[in-house]
């Protein structure tokens, strides 16, 4: 709603800014007119404000506020699995459209001896119609992953990976693993997310790995 009446407030300023222009340069004939091309001004300018004034009512506040604030976990969540649980399922949700946990698996090793912390999580991808469209959308969802979980101070490493369900033409489906990755929480930190579209996860992972299927499609395009 708030993207539409933003819109429609552009939209009612360019006409304005066009009426406007129009009433100066009829302005000598304006009673011959009948003050058409000011009540043409007036109508677009009381438009814009509206549609502007509408626009501020109904936006999401969460829109203007920074990741950590949007991302901010619930203070009813203690430990690290909860938090990771919490990010994840609010990012991509419970379930897959095949009616798959997204979660399969997901824990937390801590080492007091060297004072590291490692999380691990295993996902459910979204199948999709070609082989490339799966790999461009589990990569994405990494990447809308990873900026949740760079959220969760108490993590140093993460791995995640990705399990992809498929069903054989006879006999029960099955999951299998089409990429892995392992990720440095203080890189995530350091980067700048303003289109995480266009994060290159391959790049900022310390470990990749990814079916060779879904390689040779990239390599192909």
């Amino acid at each position: 709603m708030a993207t539409v009446l933003l819109t429609a407030f552009f939209i009612a300023g360019v006409f304005t800014a066009y009426t406007t222009f129009l009433m100066f340069v009829t302005w000598p004939k304006r009673k011959e007119n009948r003050y058409k091309h000011v009540k043409f001004f007036s109508a677009s300018f009381v438009s814009a404000v509206a549609f502007f004034f509408l626009f501020f009512f109904t936006s999401d506040s969460s829109e203007f506020m920074p990741t950590e604030t949007i991302y901010a976990t619930p203070d009813s969540l203690s430990t690290v699995e909860e938090k990771a649980t919490w990010h994840i399922v609010s990012e991509l949700g419970q379930v897959t459209v095949d009616n798959n946990e997204v979660i399969r698996d997901l824990d937390y090793v801590t080492n007091s001896e060297e004072d590291f912390t490692q999380l691990y999580a295993t996902l459910t991808t979204e199948d999709n119609v070609t082989t490339d469209l799966i790999r461009s959308s589990t990569l994405n969802r990494s990447a809308r992953v990873l900026q949740r979980l760079s959220q969760i101070e108490d993590v140093d490493l993460i791995h995640l990976q990705w399990d992809f369900y498929y069903e054989p033409e006879f006999g029960p489906g099955d999951f299998d693993t089409i990429v892995k990755m392992t990720v440095f929480n203080e890189h995530l930190q350091s980067l700048e997310w303003e289109d995480v579209g266009d994060l290159d996860v391959e790049e900022i992972a310390s470990d990749y790995w990814e079916k060779p299927e879904l390689s040779e499609t990239s390599t192909n395009d």
